[in-house]
């Protein structure tokens, strides 16, 4: 009978210990379960974030601006986020976009071609609303933006505040705003015969202005905007669309496809990539 008794007690902690051990792996098991969860939740989270066009106002241009744009109810992984250029803004419901420091304003965004609309904000009501002691740069597209000039109707128009001459021509035209005079031309400023302040350069449309260039039309053609191209590469995207993802990037400068399971590297079709959020 001692025996026995002794043999009982010695099970007890041993079935103790069981207990505990498969305790604990249960509840392991469980929480790994949650942790694969949230980063299925997570990856869901992108997918559907970044399938939402950028919100500003009621303008329907607007639903239609996606990748490779991000900013207000984009997240920055919805584009191509180590590009400054591509983050938009809203502004009393206009969209707006700064492109070598000048902001302008969306007026249009061609998703398939890549091509946007756009003009200057601060020449948005005219020439005569800039003030002239203020740094007026020219918009300039060089080889390093991945924005430029598109279209076979652009021209410049040049703006030469404190123009001071009486030259004559069918190209140079002048006007006075607040007692300055500005001569506005679409030709080569070069040849206009005085000593500037203040040249500015802005690319418009020029059959807005159609040889009618009145104070009154080069506003309206400075509204009518003119149009860029991004040059980045769209066909990465495109292919990631067509597989039923949509783009993005992982938080830097990789491309990612973002799809209802997750990220993949290029298409939904393709190898699983990393999980760009806390799931790493």
């Amino acid at each position: 009978m001692f025996t026995l008794v002794t043999s009982t007690a010695r099970m007890k902690p041993l079935f103790q210990r069981s207990f505990l051990f498969y305790f604990y792996a249960i509840a392991i098991l469980i929480l790994s379960i949650f942790d694969i969860l949230a980063c299925i939740r997570e990856d869901d989270n992108q997918y559907t974030n970044c399938k939402k066009a950028f919100k500003c106002g009621n303008n329907i241009s607007n639903r239609r601006i996606h990748y490779p744009f991000w900013g207000k109810n984009r997240e920055q992984y919805c584009g191509v986020s180590n590009d400054p250029n591509m983050e938009l803004t809203c502004e009393g419901n206009v969209s707006k976009i700064t492109i070598n420091s000048i902001k302008y304003r969306i007026l249009k965004w061609y998703n398939t071609a890549q091509k946007l609309t756009v003009a200057r904000d601060d020449y948005w009501s005219g020439i005569c609303a800039v003030n002239v002691c203020d740094n007026h740069k020219n918009s300039t597209f060089d080889d390093n933006s991945l924005f430029q000039r598109d279209g076979d109707v652009s021209s410049q128009l040049n703006l030469l505040y404190n123009c001071d001459t009486n030259q004559s021509s069918s190209m140079i035209f002048s006007t006075t705003c607040n007692n300055i005079k500005v001569v506005y031309t679409l030709a080569d400023p070069g040849s206009v015969t005085c000593t500037p302040t203040v040249i500015v350069e802005v690319p418009i449309m020029g059959n807005k202005v159609a040889g009618n260039a009145t104070v009154n039309s080069i506003n309206q053609a400075l509204q009518g905007g003119f149009d860029l191209k991004w040059t980045g590469n769209y066909e990465e995207c495109k292919g990631c669309v067509a597989s039923g993802g949509t783009c993005g990037n992982n938080g830097g400068s990789e491309f990612r496809c973002f799809c209802k399971d997750g990220p993949y590297t290029t298409t939904c079709l393709s190898e699983k990539a990393p999980s760009s959020g806390k799931c790493k």
